[in-house]
């Protein structure tokens, strides 16, 4: 709309479902806000839109609820990775973070159940780093911060084993604290609908363990992968 902003009435009324692929779009011709569905409902059913390829957390956090579990394919979680301090290149691998503008302190990559990205491998190969493997360090860097121009499966086989033990590292740090929070939250399977949770505070604990529970999921899923890896590398299957 030429940078124009307009409110569009009764627009938030309609609910999201992971399963359409539709959102509400701008037609210059008509001047209006049209949605076309992508499937034939039939008379008297709900019609969804798609509030965006987004998490469950984002979806928590921006509208206030979260999708039945097994059903976004785009759930994600948040894994937060940092360099070691106790690492004799520290200083030289954090310079090359900071150039290519990642974080000092940590930086999060999101792990979905299908698989992780490019650049959490690629930090990871840089936090397990060798001195001797100080000219990739920029490299590695910048594919960790996407900004490498040229997209490549970075490999370094001789690290690949520490790298993914890292990785599993962290993400059995993070199922940890995943389970104290639900420990401590006690045995909670309510339906939100029910009169049980008129109360506000149980609504959103409820809430709150719903998105934790998948989160979880999606790093117990994580684990298991990167398990049956390292296994299958210490066997000699893969190292061959």
């Amino acid at each position: 709309m030429d940078g124009k902003v307009a409110l569009v009435p009764w627009a938030d009324m309609l609910n999201h479902s992971c399963e359409v692929e539709t959102y509400l779009n701008y037609d210059k011709s008509s001047q209006a806000v049209v949605f076309t569905t992508d499937r034939a409902y039939q008379s008297g059913e709900q019609v969804f839109i798609s509030y965006g390829k987004k998490s469950n957390a984002e979806l928590l956090l921006s509208y206030g609820f979260v999708p039945k579990e097994g059903t976004n394919l785009n759930d994600s979680v948040e894994l937060p990775l940092s360099l070691k301090i106790s690492d004799k290149c520290y200083k030289q691998k954090l310079k090359a973070l900071k150039k290519h503008g990642l974080s000092a302190s940590s930086q999060c990559y999101p792990i979905q159940i299908s698989g992780w990205p490019l650049e959490l491998m690629a930090y990871a190969y840089l936090t397990v780093s060798p001195p001797s493997m100080s000219k990739q360090f920029e490299e590695m860097a910048a594919m960790a911060s996407n900004e490498s121009i040229i997209r490549k499966d970075l490999r370094y086989p001789e690290i690949e084993e520490k790298a993914l033990q890292f990785i599993l590292d962290n993400c059995e740090s993070s199922i940890s604290k995943y389970s104290k929070f639900l420990k401590e939250s006690g045995s909670m399977d309510l339906d939100i609908t029910s009169q049980e949770l008129q109360n506000r505070g149980v609504f959103l604990k409820q809430l709150a363990v719903d998105l934790c529970i998948s989160e979880q999921k999606i790093l117990h899923r994580a684990q298991y992968i990167l398990k049956r890896r390292l296994r299958d590398m210490r066997s000699g299957e893969l190292r061959a």
